[in-house]
């Protein structure tokens, strides 16, 4: 296609170049604005540097750092220098990824199966606490409305939904409104599966069998 570039585009602050690719032989790219700098120094944005490589936030120079704000692909190795760290989606807890790590390396050495209590229960207190670092819980076979609303038996086998943290949609599918009926007969994430709280639950009702 043709190449061009149009000056003041639109509402006269725009730079418009057209054209396939874009091409300089310049190795740093600058964005610069001066109303948005906090402290001196150079602002370069994109380098081509001197490993070959291309460096976003060359040296640092951006003291706000650079925030992504949709998903990331890495097709290839990760190397991180400093400390992984995320925010909870629940109370906005931050924890870092190697003191995860070291809990879980703690719950399995800890995992005792042949001390004579039951196996079942000791592989499923060790996945609860591991969810519990990653801000997840269960999903649990509740049967009723009113154990997905409230537990069951005040939550000392089954939380409520809202305990777990997770959002409800309830479904029929009988073709009735799903406040028609108070039994559960399927839920989806299944019963069992690990979610993040503030996850989607999506509950069927149907008529008593």
């Amino acid at each position: 296609m043709p190449t061009d570039i149009k000056l003041d585009e639109g509402d006269g602050n725009h730079v418009v170049i057209e054209g396939s690719v874009l091409r300089t032989t310049a190795s740093d790219l600058i964005l610069d604005a001066p109303a948005r700098r906090r402290t001196g120094g150079f602002r370069r944005a994109l380098v081509h540097d001197g490993y070959d490589g291309l460096t976003i936030n060359f040296n640092g120079d951006y003291p706000g750092g650079v925030t992504v704000g949709s998903n990331i692909t890495v097709a290839r190795d990760l190397t991180v220098a400093g400390e992984i760290r995320w925010k909870s989606a629940r109370n906005g807890e931050e924890r870092k990824l190697t003191e995860l790590i070291d809990r879980i390396e703690y719950d399995i050495r800890h995992l005792n199966l042949y001390s004579g209590h039951d196996a079942i229960d000791e592989i499923r207190n060790a996945l609860t606490s591991l969810a519990n670092l990653f801000d997840a819980a269960a999903v649990p076979p509740w049967s009723t409305r009113e154990e997905v609303e409230n537990g069951d038996d005040m939550g000392v086998l089954y939380s409520s939904a809202e305990d777990l943290g997770f959002d409800i949609v309830y479904h029929d599918i009988d073709g009735y409104p799903p406040e028609l009926y108070d039994r559960v007969c399927k839920i989806e994430p299944p019963p069992g599966t690990f979610l993040r709280k503030g996850s989607t639950v999506y509950i069927w009702f149907c008529e008593e069998g």
